[in-house]
This record gives C-alpha cells, sequence and structure tokens, in this order.
C-alpha cells in the first residue's frame, strides 16, 4: 500500500478520507497521505477515533486552499462550536486519537460479528476488514433492498447496499456495523438469517431500508 501511495501523481485535485486511520485494528495506523502528496487535500474528524458525541472535523490542506474555505465558510456555517473545537485541538495536540482500549473492543466485536455470520449466515461473502466500524459483506443474489424492506419485521433494521452507490450499485451488499456488545451483535445477526430465509420463501416486506447503518 504505501508503494501504491509514493506512486500517486494525480493531475486533479485529491481529496482523502482519513476518518478511520486512527482505527487500525490489524496493524499500524496509516501515515497521512499527504506526506506522499502535499497538495492533497486530507479530511478526518474525532466522531470517530475520540467520541461519536464531539461532531468535530478536520482539513488538512495547502494554507491557500484553507483561506478560501475559510472565507466561503462564512456564508454556509450557521453556528460554530466554540467550546467543542478548542476541546478537540487539545485532545489533538496531546495525540488522545491514540486510543489502545477502544480498540481492542472494535476488534472484539469485530470477531463477534464474522463469528455470527459465519454460524447465522455461511452463505454471506464477509472479508475481515482491517480496520474501521463497519463489515462490508455480499449476498450470493442481490437482494439487498428487498432485504432491507423485509428485516424490520424480524427486530433487525438494515441499509440496502444501492444508499452507497449509484445506479443500483451494490444491490449485492450490505454494511454491517460491529459497534455494538457482542451479545448484541450476534443477536442481529441472527435475526437478519431469519428475514433472509423468510424471503428465500418469498415473503415481501413494506418497510423503507434504513438510510444509514
Amino acid at each position: 500500500m504505501w508503494a501504491v501511495r509514493e506512486s500517486l501523481g494525480l493531475a486533479c485535485p485529491t481529496v482523502i478520507d482519513e476518518t478511520m486511520t486512527d482505527l487500525a485494528l490489524d496493524g499500524a495506523s496509516p501515515e497521512p497521505f499527504a506526506i506522499h502528496m502535499p497538495t492533497a487535500i486530507s479530511i478526518g474528524s474525532v466522531s470517530k477515533s475520540i467520541w461519536g458525541g464531539l461532531r468535530i472535523g478536520w482539513i488538512r490542506a495547502t494554507p491557500s486552499l484553507l483561506e478560501r474555505v475559510q472565507q466561503t465558510r462564512y456564508a454556509t456555517d450557521l453556528g460554530t462550536p466554540v467550546v467543542e473545537q478548542l476541546a478537540t485541538a487539545v485532545l489533538l495536540n496531546e495525540d488522545q486519537t491514540q486510543r489502545p482500549g477502544a480498540l481492542r473492543q472494535l476488534r472484539s466485536q469485530r470477531d463477534a460479528l464474522r463469528q455470527a455470520l459465519s454460524e447465522h449466515l455461511p452463505g454471506l461473502h464477509a472479508p475481515q476488514p482491517a480496520g474501521g466500524m463497519t463489515l462490508w459483506a455480499a449476498f450470493p443474489q442481490p437482494i439487498s433492498s428487498r432485504l432491507a424492506a423485509i428485516a424490520p419485521d424480524h427486530g433487525v433494521s438494515i441499509a440496502a447496499g444501492p444508499r452507497f452507490g449509484i445506479g443500483g450499485a451494490f444491490e449485492r451488499h450490505i454494511r454491517l456495523p460491529y459497534t455494538l456488545p457482542p451479545s448484541q451483535l450476534t443477536q442481529g445477526i441472527r435475526r437478519l438469517a431469519q428475514a433472509e430465509q423468510a424471503l428465500t420463501r418469498g415473503a415481501t416486506g413494506a418497510h423503507r431500508p434504513a438510510p444509514v447503518a
């Protein structure tokens, strides 16, 4: 991966989403992309690495671009949470984004989710993510939207795969977060398996798929 980053020489503006880089579960966190491309626009958020309730993001870019962003912001930003930004600055300066305990918990929950999938949905292809908070899984058939419509009948909500693409893409896929305790994850997958079995028997659902999962 490092060699790929070093070899990139894109002639267009490059925006890099680094909101999950502090959540590497298998190995070290990737180094900032800007090391290899100083002109890249990097964005991040402490709501993933520190606390979900701290909804503060950041942008790393060239000074000239940041000045343009600041000038544009006055016309679009209706309220700036000053205290939260000051708290975020302190946490970043003190390197508080490194939280080994939280990573151990996420790793345990990820493993519990994959174990539940292997037991209750063995036909689902679910590669192990190297980090982050969600798992991207694929069904053998394009049933994601229909499954999302029937899943609430079995006590679970999922976001259909096409919500994460365009033109009907990802109809075979679902996005499964592993941010809950292992027991709840196992229960959720058990209910999702029941919904999948009902769908196979010809059942239909009338629910609108959840906007996120």
